[in-house]
């Protein structure tokens, strides 16, 4: 599978990802009402600039020295998802399917911006049978992916079965809580902030991490690895744990094959320290601090018993995830065509007019 790096400026994340259970989104994580964020939602339909003006919002936050995050699609990993501005207090983000996104408070929290307002729907009609087609061919592109990847997290939860059944728990929770106190020392008592994010996704073009973001945030690694996953994400959600009773900022990356069951990897920006999950699909090699064989944490007697069916159903996950990451290309192609009837009907003019307008009143009258 293709693991190169997408090449990034400052900080980057994927906020959806494609899973067993379907497209999986923490985008309601963009906003929080309560605390004065404001959230800018883009709707306009494919091909119709929304990412083109968030790489300039992005842009235009590096040009002030601004901290920002660049969320990514996992269908299209060199496209923008959204765009989150902390010291602003803002965020901005493509609204549409299948991350769709509607104001809660509008007007006090969230402004629309619809890009549709400059494209011209009598040429689309022209295509109409043509876009319809493309559309349900895309879509059952992604249905197809959804099954595969279903298949592949039975049998990735196969794996974890058998592992659990060979934990050996109390040696795990001993590391653990050495490991906690060396880094984190002993618990302040207010808990710290939690965010959830994607630091890796199935994409078309193959399994993505942002390791740079790793490089960015953690100048201190500790590489968990572990082939199977369960005593890894045990072992940072333990870390996790320790770190927010000490009151320090926790962003959990969740597992795109596992998003409600495990956690991949953890940064702690405040630490400069994140905790990393390696194996063949998503390797970390560079720089660690510390390595970790989680191996250690399970009797080798009772893994031993199961060496053919480990070794079987290792294999047939790694199967369906490639014809997962097949269908996944499929769709993108689709979709590229797609694209181009609506990036025909666009007026980008007014759209480059509207992006410097939407410039102004994000980062002037913030």
């Amino acid at each position: 599978m293709h693991r190169e790096n997408i090449v990034t400026e400052g900080v980057s994340f994927f906020l959806g990802a494609n899973t067993p259970q379907g497209f999986y989104s923490l985008f309601s994580e963009l906003v929080s009402p309560r605390a004065g964020w404001r959230l800018i939602i883009i709707k306009g339909g494919p091909g119709t600039g929304k990412s083109t003006l968030m790489k300039r919002v992005a842009a235009e936050a590096d040009k002030r020295g601004l901290y920002c995050e660049r969320i990514y699609c996992s269908s299209d990993p060199r496209s923008l998802d959204g765009v989150i501005i902390p010291s602003l207090r803002v965020s901005i983000a493509d609204g549409t399917s299948p991350h769709v996104l509607e104001p809660k408070y509008p007007g006090v929290c969230e402004t629309i911006a619809d890009l549709g307002a400059f494209r011209n729907d009598r040429k689309l009609r022209e295509h109409r049978e043509e876009i319809l087609r493309l559309t349900d061919e895309n879509k059952e592109k992604h249905a197809q992916c959804t099954r595969f990847l279903h298949a592949a997290g039975c049998a990735a939860a196969d794996l974890a079965k058998i592992a659990a059944d060979a934990l050996e728990l109390e040696k795990l929770e001993r590391f653990v809580s050495s490991l906690s106190e060396r880094s984190f020392g002993v618990g302040a008592g207010e808990a710290g902030p939690s965010q959830r994010r994607f630091l890796s996704a199935l994409t078309p073009e193959g399994i993505r991490v942002f390791y740079e973001t790793a490089e960015a945030l953690c100048e201190k690694k500790i590489v968990l690895h572990d082939e199977i996953g369960l005593a890894s994400s045990m072992l940072v959600e333990g870390l996790a744990a320790g770190a927010e009773e000490n009151g320090y900022r926790v962003i959990r990356c969740l597992c795109p094959l596992a998003p409600d069951a495990k956690t991949e990897h953890l940064l702690l920006p405040e630490l400069s320290l994140g905790v990393f999950t390696s194996n063949r699909r998503h390797p970390f090699r560079d720089d660690a601090a510390a390595n970790v064989q989680c191996g250690r944490f399970l009797s080798k007697n009772e893994m031993g018993m199961h060496k053919n069916r480990l070794r079987f159903t290792s294999r047939a996950r790694d199967e369906m995830l490639a014809e997962a990451l097949v269908r996944l290309r499929e769709a993108k192609e689709l979709h590229d065509e797609l694209e181009r009837y609506y990036v025909d009907a666009m007026d980008f003019a007014a759209v480059r007019d509207y992006t410097e307008k939407l410039l102004r009143e994000i980062f002037e009258e913030a």
